[in-house]
């Protein structure tokens, strides 16, 4: 009988949509770079009712970071916690073994919240470039200006009829986390937008 591996093989819902290359506008450097952020570990933090203190301090504790406030991110080393909602957040981390960050979380926050695991049914996708802005701009009713909206910002929001969480990681580069199962129509939507600015797909 053969020899059935035990490990899970998370394959993207975008792997074969998302072609490596460059599109759109050909004239100078590309004004956008997509890229899909996998395999990723994403998990649902949710403050139990009145342990919401509690569960910030534990956070702190066992991760060497805060909870972030309203509309806002943090993050320490491999983990980061988006805020997305009253006392919820997003746990997101690179590198992790299947589960393991769920597990981790489950354990250190027993009593205090309550942990879904998202790997299998979200998908992050990272845009940056000097267009970055104007392309997500297109999509949503939230103000992206830089005084607005910066490094460390959080919002939940719709483009393309897709609900998104939107994140700014740097001066150009965003992160936007979808469901699974609307990826591919939201990579379609974002690469049509993305043509008239040229762009670098990695």
């Amino acid at each position: 009988m053969p020899k059935v591996s035990s490990a899970v093989q998370r394959v993207s819902a975008l792997a074969d949509v998302a072609v490596q290359g460059r599109f759109g506008a050909d004239k100078g450097a590309p004004g956008v770079t997509l890229s899909v952020r996998h395999p990723m570990s994403i998990v649902t933090v949710i403050a139990r009712k009145g342990r919401s203190d509690d569960l910030g301090k534990a956070i702190e504790a066992a991760y060497k970071c805060s909870l972030p406030a309203v509309g806002a991110s943090t993050g320490k080393g491999a983990i980061s916690f988006h805020w997305c909602g009253a006392e919820q957040y997003y746990a997101i981390a690179e590198g992790k073994a299947e589960g393991e960050l769920y597990r981790d979380l489950k354990a250190r926050l027993e009593g205090l919240a309550s942990c879904s695991d998202q790997s299998h049914g979200r998908v992050i996708l990272r845009v940056s470039g000097p267009k970055a802005r104007t392309l997500l701009a297109k999509g949503t009713p939230i103000d992206l200006h830089p005084a607005a909206f910066g490094p460390g910002k959080s919002a939940v929001t719709q483009m393309a009829h897709v609900g998104v969480h939107l994140v700014q990681t740097g001066k150009d580069e965003f992160e936007l986390s979808v469901f699974r199962g609307f990826s591919e129509s939201f990579w379609e939507w974002l690469t049509e937008q993305s043509e008239e600015y040229g762009y670098q797909v990695l």
